[in-house]
């Protein structure tokens, strides 16, 4: 049986989440979405607060700023949640992303981290993909991080979080069953699939917890993939 959120919430840049807001706040279906007979929904210029959704802007380097916003949108620190990071932490400077989760850490009685962001990144791939980001301006602060599953691993530990799992992308991508992987494959039309699986290797999803609501979560690899079946 699925599980229903008793509250989703959305940080981003004020300059994102501004432009979300107002394209929610102008369309009748998407407002729909989040509205509830028993319910208003808030917009400011750059938060929207609906009755279990909520965007808001911050700069996640600033914990204090993140709490308030948490607390703007009711946040019940002690229900299991779960925090999901698409590549993130490793765009901000390493003494402010441990001071992140460290204080995540602190807060929430039972939480997961589900963080997805690149690996494995000390190989010559991963140097032609580091100088093409810098060659327009983008750096990765937090590189130091995604040398390798461990290093991934160790920042949270380190954090205080209780445990941590690390997989690459060609594992989970192998967890997928068979016949769904291969009719991904033919609606995406892959035809190069030795370059799929050299990008998936430098990408992960790393699971940390606190608490033990979320620590019997696993990926299952029955064998290591390094090909696709691409017809």
């Amino acid at each position: 049986m699925g599980h229903k959120f008793q509250n989703f919430s959305e940080l981003d840049f004020p300059t994102v989440t501004a432009k979300k807001s107002y394209i929610i706040k102008r369309n009748k279906a998407l407002l729909s979405k989040i509205h509830e007979s028993d319910g208003e929904v808030r917009v400011s210029h750059t938060d929207l607060h609906g009755p279990s959704y909520h965007i808001m802007g911050v700069d996640l380097r600033n914990t204090d700023e993140v709490e308030k916003k948490l607390m703007q949108a009711q946040i019940d620190f002690s229900l299991p949640t779960i925090f999901l990071s698409e590549c993130v932490l490793v765009y901000i400077e390493p003494k402010h992303s441990i001071n992140l989760i460290q204080w995540l850490a602190s807060k929430f009685q039972d939480a997961a981290f589900v963080n997805y962001e690149q690996v494995n990144m000390n190989d010559r791939f991963s140097s032609v993909m580091l100088n093409n980001l810098k060659s327009r301006g983008c750096t990765l602060a937090g590189v130091d991080f995604c040398l390798s599953l461990d290093s991934q691993k160790k920042r949270f530990i380190d954090a205080g979080w209780t445990g941590c799992k690390a997989w690459d992308m060609v594992q989970v991508y192998q967890s997928i069953n068979a016949s769904d992987r291969h009719r991904i494959e033919r609606i995406e039309m892959l035809d190069e699939g030795e370059l799929l699986i050299q990008l998936f290797q430098h990408y992960c999803l790393v699971l940390a917890w606190i608490g033990n609501v979320f620590q019997d979560i696993e990926i299952t690899v029955e064998s290591r993939m390094s090909t696709l079946n691409i017809d």
